[in-house]
């Protein structure tokens, strides 16, 4: 109850201090900007020892180069996006767990490798540790977030279009997206989940020593489902792991 509180008096003082982060910040550069501007005035006029203007100038040609300012506002903005909607962005934009590529199990017919699970595979399960970051592979809205069964926690988008649906199954439930959110193409959307997960209700799914896992898996892994107006398809249809590996 404590720690609900502390949240929603957090979220209550972001709300506070939203429309001011980036004046501050603005304010903050102009404030920089106008700091080097009178040292260097300083120097001109001020400087007993007579050193050549041009020499000065050249220090802070030298100290601030366009790439490192290019940088420095480039991380800005990054901050900025951020703050404001726009999340971190994958390496790799085009694969739903960033950097990982083995495939363990593959869309269709399958022996069931656990109880619960379906003898036919609706997605691609991608081996890969608990916290691997889970991409969106479009422009999307975040349709649910939440269990879902023997899918365990899971994450389900839908393409700005409406098109395709993704879905993410056995991820992390400490989720960084929120149902309703716009996310882009690359953007992180979650961590790929533990194999055993506490305070569910009725969960039926155990592994071996009896302990509640995440949905019907024997492992930590990302399954990964497609449906294209609809209905599945094989997701290896719109991703291409052989692309980037």
């Amino acid at each position: 109850m404590k720690n609900k509180k502390k949240i929603k008096v957090a979220g209550f003082i972001f709300i506070l201090i939203k429309p001011f982060i980036v004046p501050i910040i603005i304010i903050a550069i102009i404030c920089g900007l106008v700091c080097s501007l009178t040292d260097m005035l300083y120097i001109f006029f001020n400087n007993e020892d007579k050193v050549d203007i041009k020499e000065e100038l050249a220090y802070y040609d030298t100290e601030y180069e366009k790439e490192e300012m290019t940088g420095f506002f480039s991380s800005v903005w990054d901050f900025v996006a951020k703050i404001f909607g726009g999340g971190e962005i994958a390496d790799n934009t085009e694969w739903p767990v960033d950097g990982y590529y083995t495939i363990t199990s593959y869309f269709g017919y399958r022996d069931a490798p656990t109880a619960g699970a379906t003898s036919f595979h609706g997605g691609l399960d991608i081996g890969a540790p608990e916290g691997a970051k889970l991409v969106s592979i479009m422009d999307a809205e975040v349709l649910s977030i939440g269990w879902w069964g023997s899918a365990g926690y899971t994450i389900k988008l839908k393409s700005i279009d409406g098109e395709y649906n993704l879905s993410y199954y056995h991820v992390s439930p400490e989720y960084i997206v929120s149902k309703g959110q716009k996310v882009k193409k690359g953007e992180i959307i979650g961590k790929v989940g533990p194999l055993n997960v506490y305070g569910v209700e009725n969960n039926p799914y155990r592994d071996s020593q009896g302990r509640p896992t995440n949905g019907a898996t024997t492992g930590c892994h990302c399954h990964f489902e497609v449906r294209r107006n609809g209905e599945l398809i094989d997701p290896l249809e719109i991703v291409k792991k052989e692309d980037f590996i």
